[in-house]
């Protein structure tokens, strides 16, 4: 596999600033950024804040320095558990993570499942006429020059690389057989058929 180019973006900042470097290949640069540097993605990602009636839309706060430590854990790690409470981002989190993993890798098949079906189209694409569900929000968010010709679909988000975000509901038959890149699986602890679920996605752990 081939090793990742190393740009010195220090210099590609410096460059773009004194006009040596023009808008477009500065553009294609920070893409390129984008794509293997979910962090520095992460920076132009925004969330909504629906308990904020006055500034609902959010940029996602990268100074939390938990949520960025979990993001170095989603990258590092096969299986990432996190025990929560409420109102923490991490469902945000976890959502950029799946976004970012579809939009930036060719043929990724991610699955959002939740026990019940509603609650894993909310999280991924939400039907006409609803509030944008969370994936949904994100890609329809980013700034115009990172944006892809994203389908969106009920419960599904095609990418024009091939990959996609599949929302589940809950049911070991909903993930088995499945070939998954990413599986995200919601409030697991309230899930009927945990073992059978386990089992269906510990082949790709």
């Amino acid at each position: 596999m081939p090793s990742t180019p190393r740009v010195d973006w220090k210099r590609v900042e410096r460059d773009h600033a004194a006009g040596h470097l023009g808008d477009a290949e500065a553009l294609a640069l920070a893409r390129y950024r984008c794509d293997i540097d979910g962090t520095f993605w992460l920076g132009h990602v925004l969330t909504r804040d629906e308990a904020d009636p006055h500034h609902s839309v959010k940029p996602f706060p990268t100074e939390l320095e938990y949520l960025v430590q979990l993001w170095g854990l989603f990258s590092e790690r096969n299986l990432v558990v996190i025990a929560k409470s409420r109102q923490m981002l991490v469902s945000w989190v976890v959502a950029a993570y799946c976004v970012w993993t579809a939009r930036s890798k060719p043929h990724q098949a991610v699955y959002w499942q939740a026990q019940k079906a509603e609650d894993a189209v909310s999280m991924v694409c939400a039907p006409d006429g609803a509030a944008q569900a969370r994936c949904q929000f994100i890609e329809a968010h980013l700034p115009e020059w990172l944006r892809q010709d994203v389908r969106p679909v009920q419960g599904v988000l095609q990418y024009p690389n091939g990959s996609f975000i599949q929302a589940l509901a809950g049911g070991a038959d909903k993930i088995r057989g499945k070939t998954a890149s990413l599986v995200v699986l919601d409030e697991f602890a309230h899930m009927a058929e945990q073992k059978e679920i386990y089992m269906g996605v510990a082949p790709l752990i």
